[in-house]
């Protein structure tokens, strides 16, 4: 495949550059503002709970082990979730650098009177464009397959961590061993459940 830069190539890569930015910078700003309430409100919640022990310390009462447990959790929790978003931000603002870099070559060469065909410069836009939509499009997956699997490890996590594992195996064996027993006779049925059949009475009871 050669190589070369043209008025037409110019305008196209013109075109699909300014779409990518446009809607990577509406994605980036989204991104941003969400990362920035998210830290806000963690912030303001850890230091309303310093404040708090803080108060209780000068009472003569010491913070409690599991309350200074949980404002660590608290911040790592925060430190994870952000991190992501921070590495993302990141990366999306070195292509938008070499995307508005190389739209400014393409418009010097636009610009220059009977310009040649520069092969490196349709190379290295093409790259940078292809950079940019690879971007745009991942970005939003990236992020929902690790919503995705948060949620789906965060349950579990939870569940591990607060029960022992004999209490955990002792219950799933419970619950493979489990078998529906009848309900004994003359016994009320349970809230929801179906009422017991009663056998038709047989012609002349009852006289």
């Amino acid at each position: 495949m050669a190589w070369a830069m043209s008025d037409d190539y110019a305008a196209t890569l013109t075109t699909v550059n300014a779409a990518v930015l446009l809607v990577g910078t509406v994605q980036y700003t989204g991104l941003s503002r969400r990362v920035g309430d998210r830290v806000f409100s963690s912030e303001r919640e850890q230091a309303a709970a310093k404040g708090h022990l803080i108060e209780q310390r000068r009472q003569g009462v010491e913070p409690s082990p599991g309350a200074l447990v949980q404002l660590r959790s608290q911040r790592r929790d925060l430190r994870r979730r952000t991190s992501a978003n921070l590495v993302a931000g990141s990366v999306w603002c070195v292509v938008c650098v070499l995307l508005i870099v190389h739209q400014l070559q393409i418009l010097a060469w636009a610009g220059t009177a009977d310009a040649e065909p520069d092969p490196g410069l349709a190379r290295r836009c093409f790259l940078a464009t292809c950079a940019g939509i690879v971007l745009l499009v991942l970005e939003p997956v990236a992020r929902g397959s690790y919503r995705l699997w948060r949620g789906a490890r965060k349950g579990p996590l939870e569940y591990t961590t607060r029960y022992t594992r004999q209490e955990r195996r002792r219950l799933d064996r419970q619950i493979r061993t489990a078998a529906v027993q009848p309900p004994a006779p003359g016994t009320a049925p349970e809230p929801g459940g179906s009422a017991p059949r009663v056998p038709p009475s047989s012609p002349g009871a009852g006289r």
